[in-house]
């Protein structure tokens, strides 16, 4: 019987969610939205996607700025999660639990956004393809996509094979990364030890040069793909901090 995929557990989100999300990313989402918005050039009241949403931060933020935002996750708790977030603020989000290979919605969107390493989980590179292709279907003409990673790149310049940390309440973090050979995946092992139990994960995902992601887009038909090194715009070059590529959809 076939193990599931890490990204499939929603044990395994439920039990990072606090290691994923702490308050500073969260409160970092205002930001990052204004930069979102300046990148990709997003005219007030915009169509957004954002996939994969999690716990809802950046969605929500679109929101309170008037975007009609639609927000994908295949995480229950987590759409939970941001649902009574904007229950709570009175904001209007269509929420939408699917797969990210699964979910199109042909010319319905004038941004799309892939934030937070969301893209590569897969180890059947076919199925980034696939996401990629259900993001170009689902931009309207003219449309753009912002994707932010961590590139392959950046990766190699801060690599660690071993962190330990201790988290908010008093949880302890341990984790171990493997690089595979030729630098298209790292394996790591997420060791979480709290309240006297022991939970360990196996997390892996495929690693993108700008290069790689560039041809991957324009492969899969975008009009143009740029990368940079943050969301506000900066140069991917050797002091780049994330990989953010825009792709655009032909007009």
């Amino acid at each position: 019987m076939t193990s599931q995929p890490w990204h499939e557990s929603d044990k395994f989100w439920a039990a990072v969610a606090s290691r994923l999300f702490p308050s500073e990313r969260l409160e970092a989402a205002e930001s990052d939205v204004d930069a979102i918005l300046k990148l990709a050039d997003a005219d007030p009241g915009a169509e957004v996607l954002d996939m994969a949403c999690g716990v809802g931060r950046h969605c929500l933020a679109l929101a309170r700025r008037g975007f009609h935002v639609t927000a994908v996750d295949r995480t229950e708790c987590y759409l939970r999660q941001a649902q009574e977030a904007a229950v709570a603020e009175n904001l209007q989000v269509e929420w939408v639990r699917s797969d990210m290979r699964r979910f199109r919605r042909e010319d319905a969107f004038d941004v799309a956004l892939s934030m937070f390493t969301s893209f590569g989980y897969f180890e059947d590179p076919a199925d980034d393809r696939l996401v990629a292709q259900n993001f170009l279907a689902s931009l309207r003409p003219g449309g753009v996509l912002i994707m932010e990673i961590m590139g392959k790149e950046v990766l190699a310049r801060i690599f660690r094979p071993r962190d330990w940390s201790e988290g908010t309440n008093g949880e302890l973090w341990l984790e171990e990364r493997m690089i595979r050979p030729g630098w298209d995946w790292i394996d790591n092992t997420w060791i979480l030890i709290e309240a006297g139990t022991r939970q360990e994960f196996s997390v892996g995902h495929r690693l993108y040069s700008a290069a790689e992601l560039c041809h991957l887009l324009l492969e899969c038909g975008f009009a143009s793909a740029e990368a940079y090194g943050n969301l506000e715009g900066a140069p991917y070059d050797h002091s780049a901090q994330r990989l953010v590529m825009v792709g655009r959809k032909s007009v």
